[in-house]
């Protein structure tokens, strides 16, 4: 018996998750060596690769084995196989000593998987992924519990820094914001917005104008772009548009919070969590560190539907 199994449930089940994204991100990047992406366009805009659906495989499998009665919804429709995997206390104890840097905040403690909801997305930035852009792939594993985002990993494993190559940031709402994230200690110039680069129509481009922008920065990936929000080198990242769903934005949320900052819709409205057959996100993601408010009301008064 080791001494995870002392930890809460959430703490548990994060410790895994996180070694899943590192692994995930492995197959992310061994895919994209091998130059063969076997790509599927599931809808307009909308490719699914094999990494895609191999990081989806490992990470789902993984953790409905492990952790039966977790709720998990992940974006790539595909069967999950019974796949060997690592045993439980392998996926948990390898990252034990990161996630021990946490402490688990009271109101999260008694928490038991059924009360536990993981978003997944598997591969975040798939386009830019097929398109060689790849400082935007992120993997994306988020935690829910009535209907609120409480935890979150972001995988990102093409960024590089010096001889270090991938990094995990993660973070627990009302504990805080750990892994290897870096902050922006220079002053931000102006109003520094970003933006898709997938999804340009009139409404997401007159949103960010909305913001009175001195700069947009064009970027792929919804888990990216709040790194960006996070780490202070944007301001904030407005995308008024149907495109994220609750996978996209469960884990960039709930770290957000965790660092002090906001997301919402782009109305300024709560996201819900709750697992509900609606997994689109169809009023916008608005996400920022300081005047929330301010940015939403800008959007309110430009813009009244999506």
């Amino acid at each position: 018996m080791t001494a995870s199994h002392s930890l809460p449930v959430l703490m548990r089940v994060l410790s895994a998750s996180l070694t899943l994204a590192k692994r995930a991100g492995q197959i992310i990047k061994d895919v994209q060596m091998s130059g063969s992406l076997d790509i599927v366009e599931k809808g307009f805009n909308d490719p699914q690769t094999i990494a895609d659906r191999a990081s989806q495989q490992l990470i789902v499998s993984s953790l409905a084995k492990h952790f039966p009665q977790l709720t998990i919804r992940g974006e790539e429709n595909i069967k999950i196989e019974n796949s060997e995997t690592s045993d439980i206390n392998d996926l948990i104890d390898t990252n034990l000593h990161e996630v021990l840097q946490a402490s688990c905040p009271n109101e999260f403690r008694e928490l038991q998987e059924k009360d536990l909801v993981v978003w997944v997305d598997p591969l975040d930035g798939t386009r830019e992924f097929t398109e060689g852009r790849l400082e935007g792939v992120t993997v994306l594993i988020g935690f829910a519990t009535q209907g609120n985002a409480i935890g979150g990993i972001i995988h990102q494993p093409f960024y590089v820094d010096g001889n270090e190559h991938g990094r995990s940031v993660w973070g627990i709402v009302n504990s805080g914001v750990y892994g290897k994230c870096i902050f922006n200690n220079k002053p931000l110039v102006g109003r520094i917005i970003a933006g898709s680069l997938s999804h340009r129509s009139r409404t997401v481009i007159d949103a960010v104008n909305a913001c009175q922008p001195t700069e947009v920065f064009q970027a792929g990936g919804c888990g990216y772009k709040v790194l960006l929000v996070l780490e202070r080198r944007v301001h904030a990242y407005v995308h008024a548009s149907r495109g994220c769903s609750l996978w996209d934005t469960c884990a960039p949320e709930a770290i957000l919070k965790a660092g002090g900052g906001m997301l919402t819709d782009v109305f300024g409205n709560k996201i819900s969590y709750l697992p509900t057959n609606e997994t689109s996100v169809k009023t916008g993601v608005l996400a920022t560190m300081n005047n929330h408010e301010w940015y939403a009301q800008q959007i309110r008064e430009k813009i009244t539907t999506l």
